[in-house]
Order: C-alpha cells, then structure tokens, then sequence
C-alpha cells in the first residue's frame, strides 16, 4: 500500500504563483496522516513560501524545496545541497549575458534579487511570497550557502539555449521549473535524488510512493516513485511518462487521486488486508 505521496505545486496543485491552494487540501493531508500516509510538497518554490501556503498543516507534512536542494520539515533541515562558491560569481556573469533575463539567487532561507521595482521582485514578494532581499549587486552577497539560482525570461527555454553546455561544465544541474523559469543547482541534487533520500530516511520503498508533477523538473522523481501522476494541464512529455493523468489543477484532480487513495486505504483496511 502507499505510504508516502509527493506533489509538486505549482501547475500541479495550484496555478503558477499563486499564493492560495483550496482548503480542501488541508483536509485530506490531515486524513492522509490519520491513515498513516505520508504527504510531502516538492517544490522549486523557497520553503518560505511553501509554509506559507501550507500553514495549516505545516506541522504534519514534509518539504523538499526550492527544486530538490533542501529536504525539511518545520522545524529542521534533514538534508541540501549547496552551489560551490568558486562557481557562483562566473555563473552569474554568464547569466546577465542573456537579454531579458532577471535572476534569482536561493539560500535556505532568503532570495536575493537585484533591484525593488522589477516585474520579477514584486512576483517573488507578492505572488509566491518569498522572503526576499532586494540587493544592489548579486555579485556582492554572500556565496557560502548558496543553493539554487533561478532565471527568468518570458521565452525562458529559447533565451536559455546553449546554456547547458556551460552548466555542465561547471559540474551543476539545469532544468526548466515553470513557463518562465530555469533552475540551476548542485550536480547531485534535484527533486528526484531529494525523494530517493526522504524515502530512504523515512524507510520507505519506491513501491510505496506516489508523485504528482506536471513539468520537466518532476521528471526525475518520476523515476523515483512507484506510480507516476500528472494532470491534464501538464507538458505533453510529462503525460506521456506518468502512469495516472488525472484531472487539470482547476479542476482539483490531484486532490480527487488522493482522496481515491484514502479509499482504497479504507477498503483494504477494512478487509485486513493492511
């Protein structure tokens, strides 16, 4: 049976950036946990802002944040990953030589971008909530516990062609997160080794898990759950990988697969075969 589920946010539970997901998630999370199911949010969302939309039931639910460099739960961090500061200030003058782009830089706990009155800066602050520290120079913070550098660009894969090469060079990772975002982290980090570890810190087999995600940087944890969901708002390479698609984001179809879970969870348990 399943004893740990995993969602993605944004696309999956909620629409891009927004800062309200419908109560009634808070609902079945809560009889997830009397069922003994684990529920964790997996996110390229800062933990700030994950907490923030999960309040309710922060207390009771795992996070594995900002693209699978930080796994935690409210009250510690149980494992991330960080960028080599030797590779932050040459990636960063690489990423200003994109037009159009604006860059955000992650730590654990704080986002730091250049400048207060760009579209970007009012997004983190006021969209997705971040804890954010609006700086002259990114050049200039502190590189020592660095753990993702976010680019966005309204054409973000087309501005960003030709990047991979370099990233790969640098021994670091890159995916497309959103509509209008790249991630860039740790080589050994990202939202599929992230789930692998929570499974085994919480002694779980891969059998037992479940993840919903609806965009490429879900992909790997894909490979890391025993069944693979998706909705039908997700990128068409992410339909074809996923063993469920269920309903769009609007329409709540993760949270209709979930509370199918919880019956089957019911069912079998009133057969005693749990």
């Amino acid at each position: 049976m399943i004893k740990l589920i995993a969602s993605d946010i944004d696309g999956t539970l909620v629409k891009e950036g927004s800062h309200e997901i419908d109560p009634a998630y808070y609902d079945v999370i809560g009889e997830l946990k009397e069922a003994g199911i684990i529920f964790c949010a997996c996110s390229g969302r800062q933990y700030h802002s994950m907490m923030e939309l999960f309040k309710p039931v922060a207390d009771d639910i795992y996070f594995i944040a900002s693209n699978g460099t930080v796994i935690r739960t409210r009250d510690r961090v149980l494992h991330s990953w960080k960028i080599d500061p030797e590779l932050y200030l040459p990636l960063v003058e690489r990423l200003r030589t994109i037009e159009g782009a604006e860059i955000v830089v992650e730590g654990p706990d704080v986002s730091w971008i250049e400048g207060t009155e760009t579209p970007v800066a009012r997004m983190m602050s006021n969209n997705y909530r971040y804890a954010v520290e609006n700086v002259d120079d990114l050049t200039a913070i502190p590189t020592d516990n660095i753990i993702k550098i976010a680019v966005h660009h309204p054409n973000v894969e087309k501005a960003t062609r030709g990047l991979d090469q370099s990233i790969r060079a640098r021994n670091l990772s890159m995916t497309i997160s959103g509509a209008e975002w790249l991630d860039i982290f740790a080589k050994e980090a990202g939202k599929g080794e992230a789930f692998a570890l929570l499974q085994e810190y919480l002694g779980i087999g891969q059998e037992e898990t479940v993840y919903f995600g609806d965009n490429l940087n879900d992909l790997p944890a894909f490979h890391e759950a025993g069944v693979a969901a998706t909705v039908a708002n997700a990128r068409s390479e992410m339909q074809d990988a996923a063993d469920i698609v269920e309903r769009s984001f609007s329409d709540l179809g993760v949270l209709k697969e979930l509370r199918h879970i919880l019956d089957l969870h019911k069912r079998f348990e009133a057969q005693g075969k749990l």
